[in-house]
């Protein structure tokens, strides 16, 4: 795909949380999830537990130039991980593309060795992906630090980092940061897009009014108060403009029971750039119910909004938006400015599963729609079959429908042919940034065989 192999992306599969839960992901569902192999024994919930895996395959991929044509790479993906339960898990991997076949134009002598792909690991923030994964603590409790790539991250209710991808640009491989913290009734979350460069950082402090004004439990966790900023100082993975933003918000919990909670949101935001301090507005609903083994969330807003500032400012497509706002050769979104309006937004998300001896599908998706015509949508869909024999995951990202839409889509599927090995094929839509801020999309396609192993 865009060089995130698949033992990352099907971390998708476990990280459609709620935006109505606090943590973006849960803690004991976030470990690397390669298909599980004959030699992992012991129970899954006692002990460490260790495991390593290798994907070998051919790779079609663009020369990542205006007018190029397509190169043919071997690629390899060697990974190897330490499970250490609730309170830590680490994985290293390497995602490798070789150069066999240099299409025009000839990019083959600037590769490391004549063979090893440059832009894969030509800036600092590419020795990022080396961690696929580093987690300690746990993100629902005290304390929680979690480092991986991020596929659809948000922060708090995703007022200003919602549903953020920082592996779309296939030239630019970061590793992205959490950390949050609790101290009575305050909760603080820090998100930092590229933890080896100067990107996006942003945080949220979350007070629970009713724990400062009450000491009964029934008050807890019911009225809340949300305070958050962000910053992308755009000097990674490509320079664009700075762009800095932040929101103040509140929620009172309408209904809280054991099957459902439904909450109703308020909040405001602004661009806090010169020439771009433009503010907005939100009135919503968000519902979270558990039914048979169902989990559904239902989130639907009323914006106003407009000018440079806008709700989910780094959204599912900002890291090809930051170059063009829309389309492939606009202007950068820091620079954009769209008309003062409403608009309406709705994410919905579906989790179906039982343990891993029975199927288990997740569905998410987000829509928002403006009055002036526009829309942007981020889709996606995972599943695994019991066992983990089977497991596929597609997302489709639209920005810019109606105006000059841009399309980012990406599928992979796994099936286990044999106790420690399986097959794997893949397929997206790769958009590179151009030196000239432009942006040129292309296809990329590869499938191959893994082999892996488990052991507690």
């Amino acid at each position: 795909m865009t060089g995130a192999p698949f033992v990352a992306l099907i971390a998708l599969l476990h990280s459609q949380s709620s935006s109505i839960e606090e943590v973006p992901n849960d803690p004991q569902q976030e470990t690397y999830s390669a298909p599980e192999s004959s030699g992992s024994s012991g129970d899954s919930s006692e002990g460490i537990g260790f495991r390593a895996l290798l994907e070998v395959g051919p790779l079609s991929f663009p020369s990542g130039t205006r007018g190029g044509k397509q190169d043919l790479f071997g690629y390899a993906y060697p990974s190897l991980g330490v499970d250490g339960g609730e309170d830590f898990a680490f994985m290293l991997g390497a995602p490798l593309r070789f150069r066999l076949w240099d299409s025009e134009p000839k990019q083959k002598d600037d590769d490391y060795g004549a063979w090893l792909r440059r832009e894969d690991w030509d800036e600092r923030s590419d020795y990022g992906q080396v961690v696929r994964l580093l987690r300690i603590g746990d993100e629902s409790g005290r304390f929680g630090l979690r480092v991986q790539p991020f596929l659809e991250e948000s922060l708090g209710r995703g007022y200003l980092v919602n549903r953020y991808d920082n592996q779309l640009n296939p030239n630019y491989h970061p590793a992205g940061g959490t950390l949050s913290f609790t101290a009575g009734p305050a909760r603080v979350q820090l998100l930092a897009s590229d933890v080896l460069a100067a990107r996006v950082f942003s945080g949220e402090l979350l007070l629970d009014i009713g724990r400062i004004a009450s000491d009964s439990e029934g008050n807890f966790d019911r009225y809340l108060v949300r305070a958050s900023a962000a910053h992308d100082f755009g000097e990674a993975g490509g320079v664009t403009p700075e762009a800095t933003v932040a929101s103040v918000g509140g929620e009172f919990a309408m209904y809280k029971g054991e099957r459902l909670r439904s909450w109703a949101l308020l909040a405001g935001g602004a661009r806090l750039n010169d020439g771009a301090q433009d503010v907005g507005g939100m009135l919503g609903v968000a519902f979270e119910g558990n039914f048979k083994g169902t989990q559904l969330s239902v989130t639907v807003q009323g914006r106003r909004q407009g000018g440079g500032f806008r709700f989910g400012y780094f959204g599912a497509g900002y890291e090809l938006s930051r170059f063009s706002a829309v389309g492939l050769s606009e202007e950068p979104q820091s620079d954009q400015r769209v008309p003062k309006d409403f608009s309406g937004y709705l994410e919905l998300s579906v989790a179906r599963g039982d343990g891993p001896d029975s199927p288990e599908v997740v569905a998410s998706g987000a829509v928002e729609y403006s009055a002036f015509g526009r829309a942007d949508g981020d889709l996606s869909l995972s599943f695994s079959t019991p066992g983990g024999e089977s497991r596929g995951i597609a997302r489709v990202i639209v920005v810019g429908l109606g105006d000059k839409p841009r399309y980012s889509v990406a599928a992979e599927f796994r099936q286990r042919v044999l106790p420690a090995m399986y097959i794997w094929g893949a397929g997206a839509t790769v958009t590179f940034p151009q030196p000239d801020g432009t942006l040129v999309q292309g296809v990329s396609a590869g499938a191959g065989v893994g082999v892996d192993f488990a052991r507690r």
